[in-house]
């Protein structure tokens, strides 16, 4: 098997696989959000009793079988599951992650435009709402649309805005995404954003005789014109059509995540020391430049201000829960795959405690980046923090933006933010496709020993997800996007494959047996054996925990909290989320069942 050149090149993977965009637009919203500096405790409480012991645990797996997690729980036959399990939801992962790369493409070749687009109301998605973030807002009509009509020409159908139609735009946050969203509100008084605009636009239109939009696509039943980047239908139940530009941008990213892994991991150690390095070197910029920004420290005051009282709040530790779960890339067979390509007697223990400091140390420096640039939007606009503070796609597509366009230098600011969101998400799915494609090797082996087999397998496993990822960047594609993230890697699906995995160790292979064998990879005992511990006792209980208050405080989906799925897409979310965990049960039956000698 394929080993990393040298032992740094471990530090290196895992850091880029798992420090990612969860990072830097969750974890310093829901500090914030579930009171500030108090948020800590519960963090550090699912940090150290449940998620650094399964990130130990699940290198160590790796590590010990040489195999990715396709064939490493093997040693426990009738618990194979698990693997394939964690191989459902990383090809998921990558599957809709890639949206993300894509977004983020676009706002980089955008900010390369002399003009930022988003800095402007004169381009043709804008609406006659649309004012310029920044400016002073007024109905005399300065920040308006010039010629509403410019949309229009002299033909035969037609269409343009209803002046008097109830729509305007409000900012709902949502704890997963944030966005900003239009929402059938009667007033005639909002205005929106350039910034919103550019990222999505729809407002309804009728019909002229005389007149034809002249971008027809933009058009579906209904008459709801959409625009902007996402261009955004009324629901999943209208995909409508491929958005070009994002498509680009998606085959674009595709084909650099194919040869970032088309080698095997040694190419990919090499390209990994870059990806993994310079968005903290970026960030460390952004974090130099928003402190010297007005306004700065409030924002970050109000980043840690504590309020004990949130404790109180079951959800804010199924929040902390489920942040340590993703930041750390837990259970998707990622830190299997990177311990696998370990030597026998690396020191994981060390490398383990040195992941994770540096980990948390990220996501926490994240918030002052981010929450300095708040601060600093707050008092430009003499408004609240909370009505900036956005978290996913919202504080990346919106938020940010806004940022930028009330800084010097726009472009630059927008070039370097947006490259380091790019870098954040390129090296964690590359390391997701990378942990994907060696658990198909180790099923099926015989397919990638022979010459260039494996750079053929690898294009086409690629190609075929990126045909499956096509529908996300569509005019319906983020409510799909939507499904996947709160369904096909959803929290309560990671707790289930933790506590199994707690479980099986413990229980059902031994823990002082796997102790044993950790130990001896090791080369020496630690004195204080608390992963031993944690797994056999501590991290079971509290992820069961945190999985059965999941289960119980379960709603039906809603994207922005303003558009309820309707029941045949909320099917299709159980059904993603059921692909992963019923792996286990099932395969264990199977096992059961079909075995003659030992389990």
């Amino acid at each position: 098997r394929e080993k990393w050149q040298s032992k740094i090149d471990f530090v290196f993977g895992v850091a880029g696989g798992s420090i990612g965009l969860g990072n830097v637009w969750r974890f310093p919203y829901l500090c914030y959000k579930n009171g500030g500096g108090a948020f800590l405790i519960p963090y550090l409480l699912f940090l150290v009793g449940a998620a650094v012991p399964l990130f130990f645990l699940e290198a160590a797996i790796g590590q010990f079988t040489s195999r990715s997690v396709s064939a490493a729980w093997d040693m426990f036959p009738l618990m194979r599951g698990i693997g394939f399990a964690s191989m459902t939801i990383i090809m998921n992962l990558n599957t809709y992650y890639m949206a993300v790369l894509a977004w983020s493409l676009r706002y980089i070749v955008a900010s390369f435009e002399a003009t930022l687009p988003w800095t402007s109301c004169h381009n043709d998605w804008n609406t006659q709402r649309c004012f310029v973030y920044g400016s002073n807002i007024n109905t005399s009509g300065s920040n308006l649309i010039d010629d509403p009509m410019s949309l229009v020409e002299n033909t035969t159908y037609a269409t343009t805005p209803l002046m008097n139609a109830s729509y305007a735009v409000t900012s709902h946050m949502n704890t997963s995404y944030g966005m900003t969203s239009l929402n059938n509100i009667s007033s005639n008084e909002e205005k929106v954003s350039s910034v919103v605009e550019y990222w999505d636009t729809s407002y309804y239109h009728k019909e002229i005789p005389g007149r034809r939009i002249k971008k027809m696509s933009h058009m579906l039943p209904g008459h709801r014109i959409r625009r902007g980047v996402l261009a955004k239908s009324s629901g999943v139940e209208q995909i409508g059509s491929v958005r070009l530009p994002l498509f680009c941008c998606l085959l674009v990213s595709w084909i650099i995540i194919y040869f970032c892994i088309w080698k095997g991991i040694a190419w990919t150690s090499k390209v990994v020391y870059f990806t993994a390095t310079f968005p903290l070197f970026m960030l460390l910029v952004l974090f130099v430049r928003g402190v010297t920004l007005d306004g700065a420290s409030d924002g970050i005051s109000f980043y840690l201000t504590p309020n004990v009282t949130k404790l109180g709040e079951p959800q804010v530790w199924a929040d902390a829960a489920t942040q340590v779960f993703y930041s750390y890339s837990l259970c998707n067979g990622i830190m299997v795959a990177m311990g696998s390509y370990n030597n026998y007697h690396q020191n994981l223990y060390r490398d383990t405690i040195v992941l994770s400091l540096l980990n948390s140390g990220t996501s926490f420096f994240a918030g002052f980046t981010v929450f300095s640039v708040l601060g600093f939007m707050a008092k430009e606009q003499n408004t609240s923090i909370q009505t900036v503070a956005e978290s996913g796609p919202g504080l990346v597509f919106i938020a940010y933006p806004k940022a930028i366009t009330l800084m010097p230098l726009p472009n630059l600011w927008g070039v370097l933010f947006f490259l380091m969101i790019f870098l954040l998400g390129l090296d964690s799915q590359f390391i997701g496709q990378e942990s994907f494609i060696a658990a198909i090797a180790d099923l099926k082996p015989n397919l990638f020993n022979r010459p260039w087999r494996r750079e053929k397998l690898v294009a086409l496993i690629c190609f075929i997800q990126f045909l499956v990822g096509i529908i996300m960047i569509t005019e319906g594609g983020v409510y799909v996007f939507n499904m996947y993230d709160n369904y096909a890697a959803a929290g309560w699906c990671l707790f289930f494959i933790g506590i199994c995995e707690c479980v099986t160790v413990s229980y059902i292979y031994g823990i002082s047996k796997f102790w044993g064998h950790v130990c001896h990879m090791l080369g020496f005992e630690p004195r204080i054996p608390w992963f031993k511990y944690a797994w056999a006792v501590v991290a079971p209980i509290l992820t069961t925990g945190v999985f059965i208050y999941s289960l119980v405080q379960y709603q039906p989906l809603t994207y922005n909290r303003t558009y309820t799925y309707p029941l045949w897409a909320q099917v299709i979310c159980w059904c993603l989320a059921l692909s992963a965990i019923l792996w286990i049960p099932f395969y264990a039956i199977y096992r059961f069942a079909t075995a003659r000698g030992n389990l």
